[in-house]
């Protein structure tokens, strides 16, 4: 049963309106900046927050008077995704995947129209690419969003773009819905995405969609490299398929039938 505003506990809507500010904070926000930005009164907040810090889902700074997100949070979120089960059959696939590039791999899926990264995987021989697990990230302008966004039925892409819009991150990164249908339809026949610093202008980053056992794009396959070091193109495409290879090797893991995915 889908909930409606007869079932909304007021409470813990506004408990998780903080948390999704703090969230976003990554140096934290003081009281009286989290009563300012939800509107509620600060008695309230301040309730709300001390029976978080008791439950150890939120920190206070003693030296800032900021609040951070606690570790509980992440612990329950490390629970969630290790039930997954495209979190646990992507893990060996994702190691090879590393080895055989030699480059760092990353596993992400698209959440309300954003990417979430799941897990990450480091080459040996690869330099580290720092990106936090957990965080959104836009789709439309990332490699693994476009390699999802390529295979999704053309209403929800449509959805995405209407909700989301196309921001623009870097100088590079498209911005126009007519260049990047074009991106998409070359995604769609390459089977793969190219991206290069469009989201982070110091990286180069190649995906291949992951589909689930109903032929839905769910998540994709990524590797990342900074773009300073990128190969030349041919190489990009020889990598591009080589991702593209052991996505579809996790699809099956998945129970993928190929000939299943959607269309634009």
């Amino acid at each position: 049963m889908q909930a409606t505003d007869t079932y909304i506990i007021p409470s813990v809507d506004r408990t998780l309106d903080l948390l999704e500010l703090l969230a976003e904070e990554t140096n934290g926000l003081s009281l009286a900046e989290l009563a300012r930005r939800t509107g509620f009164p600060k008695s309230t907040v301040f309730r709300i927050l001390a029976t978080l810090e008791a439950r150890q889902v939120v920190v206070l700074d003693l030296h800032t008077r900021r609040y951070h997100l606690g570790h509980l949070l992440w612990s329950l979120g490390h629970r969630y995704v290790e039930r997954s089960d495209l979190y646990e059959k992507a893990a060996p696939v994702m190691q090879r995947l590393a080895e055989k590039s030699g480059e760092t791999v990353f596993l992400g899926k698209l959440e309300d129209g954003e990417i979430i990264y799941m897990r990450r995987i480091e080459s040996p021989r690869s330099i580290a690419i720092v990106k936090k697990l957990g965080q959104r990230v836009s789709a439309p302008s990332t490699a693994t969003g476009r390699a999802i966004l390529a295979f999704l039925p053309a209403a929800e892409l449509d959805g995405i773009i209407e909700r989301h819009g196309l921001d623009a991150y870097t100088a590079s990164t498209v911005t126009d819905v007519a260049e990047l249908r074009r991106s998409l339809a070359q995604v769609h026949a390459d089977g793969f995405a190219i991206v290069n610093g469009e989201y982070n202008s110091e990286l180069l980053c190649i995906s291949a969609p992951v589909f689930d056992h109903t032929g839905h794009s769910r998540a994709s396959i990524t590797i990342a490299m900074p773009g300073s070091a990128a190969p030349p193109v041919p190489r990009q495409r020889e990598l591009g398929a080589l991702v593209r290879e052991y996505a579809g090797r996790l699809s099956c893991e998945l129970g993928y039938l190929p000939g299943r995915s959607a269309t634009l």
